[in-house]
């Protein structure tokens, strides 16, 4: 896996720097730079695709670590085009979040940003550029894998949402875990990943993660919960009930 370079608060300022003085070359005008919160819907991307094993490592430290290191922007009109920052963005918004904090650069009075094609954030492909082999990295991606692909199923952008979810409602949509796979996991380091549905919980990929829960003796499980952007009769839960899956227990663990 190759060694990947994520902005850090530390080196933050001679990146911004960078980026205005080679703005200030092209387009010969002063701009102006402020930190702000911006909205994320009226965020727009400047690159075509995003790297695959760069996005799971930002997902995973927005996560687990809160990274909120600020993306750069330019402004135009009452719209901000990323110049660094799509991963970033693009977690953020696939989390919910309303705003990201942003260095916004700024045209004088006469000038303007060039014209650019208005596309949303989530548009942007995922393209892989490397492979990953850390295991708990490649765990991270799958979650994102999955959303991608229930968006390929029903068409729709899909969301995420961080919870506990209780061990007694989550429902299993694979009958068989070995029992090799859950004994080689040590710690609950990635959220398992679900389709909510009628109170309860399909789960999507974490099957051995939450039998691990189980014989740790937890009550709840970190889980990312999959929202689409409209309502959506998932074909999964009818799947599950017609395997009979219903609890965590109807699970058989293979020797």
């Amino acid at each position: 896996m190759r060694e990947i370079e994520l902005a850090n608060w530390k080196d933050l300022s001679n990146r911004v720097d960078g980026i205005v003085k080679s703005f200030e070359t092209i387009y010969k005008v002063k701009l102006r730079v402020d930190l702000e919160e911006i909205p994320l819907e009226r965020l727009y991307p400047t690159e075509d695709f995003l790297e695959n094993d760069k996005l799971a490592l930002v997902f995973k430290k927005i996560v687990k670590e809160n990274y909120d290191v600020p993306i750069t922007v330019v402004n135009s009109g009452e719209d901000y085009f990323v110049l660094d920052g799509h991963h970033r963005a693009f977690i953020r918004k696939k989390l919910m979040h309303r705003t990201i904090k942003a260095h916004v650069l700024s045209f004088p009075e006469g000038k303007t940003y060039r014209e650019i094609l208005r596309l949303p954030l989530e548009d942007l492909r995922i393209k892989d550029v490397s492979p990953i082999e850390d295991p708990i990295l490649k765990a991270w991606q799958r979650i994102l894998f999955v959303v991608e692909h229930y968006e390929a199923i029903y068409n729709v952008p899909f969301y995420l949402s961080k919870e506990h979810v209780n061990l007694k409602d989550l429902i299993p949509t694979q009958s068989h875990v070995g029992k090799t796979q859950i004994d080689s996991i040590k710690k609950l380091l990635v959220p398992i990943v679900c389709i909510r549905g009628g109170g309860k919980y399909y789960i999507l990929d974490g099957h051995a993660r939450s039998l691990r829960a189980k014989e740790l003796g937890l009550d709840s499980i970190e889980t990312m919960i999959l929202l689409p952007s409209e309502k959506i009769n998932f074909g999964i839960v009818k799947t599950a009930a017609s395997m009979g899956l219903q609890k965590l227990e109807d699970i058989k663990i293979m020797e």
